[in-house]
């Protein structure tokens, strides 16, 4: 940054960007610059931020600078002109949290001739302009806006995530919840989330296979077991299973027969679609002399999610598989990209990490936002060194958190 600097002119910079995104850094190193420099400088903060620091102004990063608490632009002012009118350059901290009144304040000092940099969020937890930074970015003279790293995606970030317990806000919650790491984190645009409890929707899990037959029906059950023994409210859908003249009239043993013993309900109300070929959905339905309405599935899919805590959809086969002739179980999971997350399911064998980087690196380019993977040992595979290089190689290539580690019979790891 340069400034063309004339005796006596003041101006108003502003740093901005979403959390952790190095703003309060940005300010700290442009207050030292300026002592270095032998001009006066104060820097004011919020009173009710003392996340590091009682007085300090301090950043994420553990840097710090001499600072003055306040709890409203009155206090602020009212200091200045007792104690520190004769500073050159003046800094504000978390500048949102002083509503619109600081804006006639950094107004006045810069017509004063001061220099007054001022550092903040210019987006709420909603993903909106954060009252009042939308005002001083339009009277500022210098601008500059920061951004973090999605901690979902890793790409950059510009938007403040909430999370409550692990889950997201809702968007009619206090704008203000003062916080750290265990409050926000950083996200792109893509996997930013927020809840309308208007909607009263609960938790969409899609599960994803890296290929068939590898255990995707036997993992979710054992998600489900959990849950109810967690006393949570839970539902399944298999919208499209393949085989019925497999499994006779009654669907013993099919995956969507499973589901129903479990919750306790009728397979219709599991299953939308059932074929009697084993076969690709398209083609078995083509076989059958249906058609498979895209709308169907998903008016059940929202029906559920409004009545339960959490819904698990499962998918026939991988990502790719067609479910007609121009969409695949991947266009379902792309059109509930902002309300839901992917479970992925891997078999823990030979070649599991080229069809699990895959399956990951398609659901990351549509962006989809994944909860984690399921490494199910569907074989019983007895070779820890395979087995667990598996797991690491994958979470180090992928940047995917391994969820669980399971047997298919008990095996390694728990439930």
């Amino acid at each position: 940054m340069q400034f063309i600097v004339t005796e006596g002119m003041g101006w108003l910079e502003v740093v901005t960007g979403s959390m952790f995104s190095g703003k309060s850094e940005e300010l700290i190193k442009r207050l030292r610059r300026s002592k270095y420099a032998r001009q006066k400088v104060v820097a004011f903060k919020h009173a009710s931020d003392v996340r590091y620091d009682d007085a300090k102004l301090a950043s994420h990063s553990q840097s710090f600078i001499e600072g003055v608490p306040v709890a409203s632009v009155e206090e602020m002012e009212k200091l200045f002109f007792e104690k520190y009118s004769d500073a050159q350059v003046i800094g504000i901290d978390e500048v949102q949290f002083f509503g619109a009144e600081v804006v006639k304040f950094c107004e006045d000092l810069a017509d004063m001739g001061k220099r007054v940099i001022v550092a903040g969020l210019d987006k709420d937890f909603k993903g909106e302009p954060f009252k009042p930074m939308d005002e001083l970015l339009a009277r500022a003279e210098y601008v500059d806006k920061f951004q973090a790293i999605c901690a979902v995606c890793g790409n950059p970030a510009t938007v403040s995530q909430r999370l409550i317990d692990g889950e997201p806000a809702y968007y009619d919650d206090p704008i203000v919840l003062v916080g750290a790491t265990e409050s926000y984190e950083p996200r792109c645009r893509k996997c930013h989330r927020i809840k309308y409890k208007d909607e009263n929707m609960g938790n969409l899990y899609f599960i994803v296979g890296t290929g068939t037959e590898i255990g995707k029906t036997h993992v979710t059950l054992k998600l489900i077991e959990e849950d109810l023994k967690n006393k949570k409210n839970i539902m399944a859908l298999k919208p499209i299973e393949t085989g019925s003249e497999i499994f006779g009239e009654n669907l013993e043993g099919s995956d969507t027969k499973k589901y129903a013993d479990l919750l306790g309900k009728g397979v219709e109300e599991i299953n939308t679609y059932f074929f009697k070929k084993p076969m690709s959905p398209h083609i078995a339905a083509e076989l059958d002399g249906e058609q498979i309405l895209i709308n169907e599935i998903k008016n059940r899919i929202d029906e559920e999610i409004k009545t339960h805590e959490t819904l698990y959809v499962e998918g026939a086969g991988g990502l790719l598989v067609p479910y007609n002739n121009r969409y695949t179980y991947l266009d379902l999971l792309v059109d509930y990209r902002k309300k839901s997350e992917v479970i992925v399911v891997a078999n823990n064998s030979l070649g599991t990490i080229n069809h699990t980087l895959l399956t990951i690196e398609t659901l990351k380019r549509n962006d989809i936002m994944i909860k984690g993977i399921i490494f199910n040992n569907k074989d019983n595979n007895t070779d820890e060194i395979l087995l667990e290089d598996n797991i690491k190689t994958i979470e180090k290539l992928s940047g995917v958190k391994v969820l669980k580690n399971t047997g298919y019979d008990g095996g390694t790891g728990e439930f």
